[in-house]
Parts: structure tokens; sequence; C-alpha cells
């Protein structure tokens, strides 16, 4: 999903979240961690690549037109929200922590719904079983992607041809 679509539904999210909880941690917490989950792209684009991305259009068209290799995404888990949650109910968390569990859970709904990918995909246990390979988590969709036509998926024009 586009970083600007994660914006957006992030503040309409904390939005509500401060009307009903009257929270503004819980608010801010919400809203960034909607936002700031998508950093592990970052991490993962230094895995593969061993270094960092030069701009914000290399690390857009790495993640939208790079299509051989491995995706790890490991911090768009469904595990991994379940058990925030499940630490959230058990130890009793304050609301700064239900804002970010909802942020991120939302984050990922929304990539679930939004990008090119395979039901399973955000099972860190799918991706692992399928070794991280794009060409069996990703779906078709992903690969028949050319540069030229916009993307649902992070936005913006591609330039040039397929990779």
């Amino acid at each position: 999903m586009r970083a600007g679509y994660h914006v957006a539904v992030s503040a309409g999210i904390s939005t509500g979240l401060q009307v009903i909880l009257h929270s503004w941690p819980a608010t801010i917490g919400c809203f960034f961690s909607g936002i700031l989950l998508d950093l592990d792209h970052i991490l993962e684009y230094y895995l593969i690549r061993k270094k960092l991305p030069f701009s914000y259009r290399d690390l857009v068209d790495f993640c939208l037109y790079d299509k051989g290799g491995k995706i790890y995404l490991f911090l768009h888990a469904y595990e991994l929200l379940l058990a925030l949650w499940i630490l959230i109910g058990f130890l009793s968390l304050g609301k700064v922590w239900l804002g970010i569990a909802i942020g991120l859970t939302v984050h990922v709904v929304c990539d679930q719904w939004a990008n090119p990918i395979k039901p399973l995909f955000y099972f860190l246990t799918y991706r692992i079983n399928n070794k991280f390979e794009k060409t069996r988590i990703l779906s078709a969709r992903y690969f028949q992607r050319s540069k030229a036509i916009p993307s649902p998926w992070w936005g913006g024009q591609g330039r040039g041809e397929n990779r």
C-alpha cells in the first residue's frame, strides 16, 4: 500500500481513537506505529542489497519492481500482532500500547487488502515455510506489474521498463 495511504488511514484511525479513548499518547502511538511499521522495508533493502537505499525512489523501486530473490518483512506478521495483543491483555498494558497495537494491526490489514500477495503472506510462518522466495509468496499480479503502469501498492509511476 502506498505510504501516503498509510498516513491517511493512520490519521483517520488515530482521530477516531482520540475521540473514543481521550488519550493523546494512545493517539500518537497509533498514528506513528501505523506508518513506521514500513521501516522493515529499509531493513530488507539493506539485507538484500548490503547498503541503505540512496533515496526514497530507490526503496520504492526495490519494493515494486525487484522481481527476484526473497522478501522478509519481519515486522509485517500476524504472529507478532497476536503476541502483542495477548501481552496487552495479560499484562494489562496501558492505552499507549493499545494505540500502538491498533496502528500496527490496521497497517497489516490494509497491506493484506491492497498488496499483490498470496492470502497467507502476512503469516511469518508461511514466509519461512516458503523460504521467503518471492515467486512462492507473491501473487502473479506482482510479477505482471510494469514500470510504466502506476501502482496501487506503493504509489507513483515507475520509470523505464520491467526489471
